[in-house]
């Protein structure tokens, strides 16, 4: 039986390539960067070039990419940051309510803190209101944190028009994006977006796990969480993932003339999915929006619950997700789907399924038949509801 896997949107695989550049790295490439012998200058060299790529994909100046641990990291040092670097009386920070939990948290302890915290609300595609975020924004507002692509719908937020109206408004408030699942999906360029900062992963992009990086705007006064060498100028202390930056740096080297065409096969691919999976299974609902990423489907059945579909669905060696991996074990799981109110019947059943180029048309009807096989089966199992 073929595996087919589906939960992109948490991770991807490494790729062949990434692999062998990270293990040649363990072997030879193994001085410390801040070593002054040719050792330690060759890996202070790789960490440089992987650097310029970055800054290169990102249309920003070499200098403005840090290097971290990967999004949840980066998010916390950017809106911490700003935060402690400020440090007033009356503060006000804004995000949005569907934001992944390595901003909401961040922003949920500041609230606990006397720091005065707005949450846009969202339309049922998870698009927040322009007009509400415009009427938000004060004198003592210091930073906005709204996510470029949301990692359970796949909705892509307008952040050339939030940046225009967040610098119009208040030109020293820092404009924050969470860029995790669009980097090197989706184009973006920060200077046309007027961003301040934004945050990025590797392990989305057939990276490796535990590194990823932030762009800081020059000029942004944003205090380091961590304290110690100096490394990554200052910003983030420790040494540096040398064969972590490496594998970032040949993932998107694979990517950055490719992903542009790639996204128009993935559209395609996804719009089949849909098409297959609304002839053969009812009473379902397509949440988010259609015109958002394509590399994110999340579907709803009815009278289903998403977990037990999930692990009918492993049984079967097709592998999705009921939402975003970093808060399967929070109480609050479907804060995403409450958020854009989806009805109660379809919460409970509902899965994320996110694709990469190594899914194929010629994946699409065997999982959508796991699919409805599953479904059908677990419907079965549900009492109908009586008649009042």
């Amino acid at each position: 039986m073929k595996e087919i896997y589906l939960d992109n949107a948490a991770t991807t695989r490494v790729h062949p390539q990434v692999a062998k550049k990270m293990m040649d790295a363990l072997m030879n490439n193994y001085g410390n960067p801040s070593s002054l012998h040719r050792l330690g200058i060759r890996s202070e060299q790789a960490i440089k070039e992987v650097r310029e790529a970055v800054a290169q994909s990102l249309n920003c100046q070499t200098p403005e990419i840090y290097f971290t641990s990967g999004g949840t990291e980066g998010n916390n040092m950017i809106i911490q940051g700003v935060v402690e670097n400020k440090k007033r009386n009356r503060m006000r920070i804004i995000t949005s309510a569907i934001e992944h939990p390595s901003v909401l948290d961040v922003f949920t302890f500041y609230e606990n803190h006397q720091i005065e915290v707005v949450v846009l609300g969202v339309d049922t595609q998870g698009h927040i209101d322009q007009d509400q975020l415009k009427a938000a924004i004060n004198e003592e507002t210091i930073l906005v944190s709204i996510m470029g692509v949301n990692n359970e719908l796949g909705t892509i937020q307008d952040l050339k028009a939030i940046g225009k109206i967040v610098k119009m408004v208040n030109p020293k408030c820092v404009f924050h994006a969470d860029f995790v699942q669009g980097f090197m999906k989706i184009p973006v360029d920060v200077k046309a977006c007027q961003l301040d900062a934004l945050t990025l992963s590797g392990h989305k992009i057939f990276g490796p796990k535990g590194v990823g990086a932030v762009y800081i705007k020059k000029g942004t006064d944003i205090k380091p969480l961590l304290r110690g060498g100096g490394q990554e100028s200052n910003m983030r202390s420790g040494t540096e993932n040398v064969p972590g930056i490496i594998g970032l740096g040949e993932a998107i080297r694979l990517r950055k003339d490719s992903f542009t065409a790639e996204f128009e096969v993935i559209r395609n691919l996804r719009a089949a999915f849909i098409d297959e999976i609304e002839a053969k299974i009812d009473d379902i609902k397509i949440n988010g929006d259609l015109n958002g990423s394509p590399y994110v489907l999340n579907v709803s059945f009815n009278r289903v619950r998403g977990e037990v579909l999930l692990h009918s669905l492993e049984a079967k060696g097709i592998f999705v997700s009921t939402g975003s991996a970093c808060s399967s074990h929070k109480k609050e799981k479907q804060y995403v789907l409450k958020a854009i109110g989806l009805a109660e019947e379809y919460k409970e059943g509902t899965i994320r399924i996110s694709f990469s180029n190594d899914i194929t048309q010629d994946d699409v009807k065997p999982a959508v038949a796991a699919i409805a096989q599953a479904v059908a089966s677990l419907r079965l199992l549900v009492k109908p509801r009586k008649n009042r």
